[in-house]
């Protein structure tokens, strides 16, 4: 095989997706700025904007996956994003942190919504894939049931488990709300010292949402192309090369936040990025087009490769709440962490 179209590919692939982050950082920024110039208090851009912005990237590109007939590309970067969030994120910022200490209370808030996403995607993406359906079918049939046949096919995700997804994130929302206006107090110098409005604002976020639709166009469309060069499936790129490029913005908020000891704000960031892409980006696209799952075994124990993402993906929250019980975590830890995610790597790509 020859290697030089694959580097071309491979940059451009590059190129498409800083393309996409850099836009979606500007977009956000931009948003942001007009939000707070309105009078929108901080809290609500916070659970908005802010909440929303460093899973865009994601976002975006899944919504024109599903646009370009590409839709098993959304589950495979969910569920890989959601995954590199946690191990290679919170594990590089756990390893240039000296004492990542919070005092964030996750047993009563964003650690059950994560387990119960958890769950929730996998009752909504099982049977996910041609040999899932197989082995599926094969238990139904020794259990007396016709089979197949009465069966027939299905889609990962279809409307109405998407849905009952969105549903998910709404309570989500809706239980911060409540918790912040019963808890606190609003403040009303927020009005008073907001920015003044100006239309470099505004062009920020003119520019920056052409720039995302730009870079996530392409960043799909190199994807494919990759994937088929390097004789992949379109999952394994999605699970890996998208899937860590979109959570640049998660890992820039989270180690930027850890250098100013605001744990807790690089934390509820990556937390919140694992709700918001299990419950709206791939819930938002199923409602435009059925969520396909894998249709070819891509040498992961011969099956397909969200056998291998599903279950990692419950060992990594497993993993998260034993490292989470002491509310710290030490470099040791980080580094258990990062190279978890380096073994999920090495088994995607079939190195191990």
């Amino acid at each position: 095989m020859d290697s030089a179209p694959i580097l071309i590919y491979l940059g451009l692939f590059a190129m498409s997706l800083a393309v996409l982050v850099f836009s979606a950082d500007k977009f956000v920024g931009g948003a942001e700025q007009v939000g707070l110039a309105l009078g929108i208090p901080h809290f609500i851009m916070g659970i908005t904007v802010l909440a929303v912005g460093t899973s865009f990237p994601e976002l975006i590109t899944s919504l024109y996956a599903v646009h370009d007939g590409n839709s098993e590309i959304v589950i495979g970067t969910v569920i890989g994003s959601n995954i590199a969030n946690i191990l290679f994120i919170l594990g590089l910022t756990a390893i240039f942190s000296r004492n990542f200490v919070i005092t964030w209370d996750l047993l009563h808030g964003d650690l059950p919504m994560l387990f119960g996403s958890l769950l929730l995607l996998a009752f909504v993406v099982y049977p996910l894939s041609d040999a899932d359906l197989t082995l599926f079918h094969q238990v139904t049939a020794r259990l007396g049931e016709s089979g197949s046949e009465a069966l027939g096919p299905r889609a990962g995700v279809n409307w109405r488990e998407a849905l009952l997804l969105l549903a998910g994130y709404v309570l989500y929302v809706q239980y911060y709300a409540v918790r912040h206006f019963n808890g606190e107090i609003a403040d009303s110098a927020e009005l008073s010292e907001r920015p003044p409005f100006r239309w470099r604002m505004v062009f920020w976020v003119v520019a920056g949402l052409i720039g995302v639709l730009i870079g996530a166009k392409y960043t799909v469309e190199n994807a494919v192309v990759l994937a088929t060069h390097l004789g992949l499936g379109k999952e394994v790129i999605a699970a890996s090369l998208i899937a860590a490029g979109t959570s640049t913005p998660e890992l820039v908020v989270a180690i930027s936040a850890a250098r100013r000891n605001n744990f807790e704000m690089a934390l509820g960031n990556i937390t919140g990025s694992n709700i918001f892409n299990t419950f709206v980006v791939l819930g938002l696209p199923a409602l435009i087009s059925p969520l396909v799952g894998n249709h070819m075994p891509l040498r992961v124990g011969d099956e397909s490769v969200l056998f291998l993402q599903m279950p990692f993906y419950g060992a990594t929250l497993l993993l998260f709440l034993v490292v989470m019980l002491d509310k710290q975590i030490t470099r040791t830890e980080g580094w258990v962490i990062f190279l978890a995610y380096i073994l999920f790597v090495c088994k995607l790509f079939n190195v191990l």
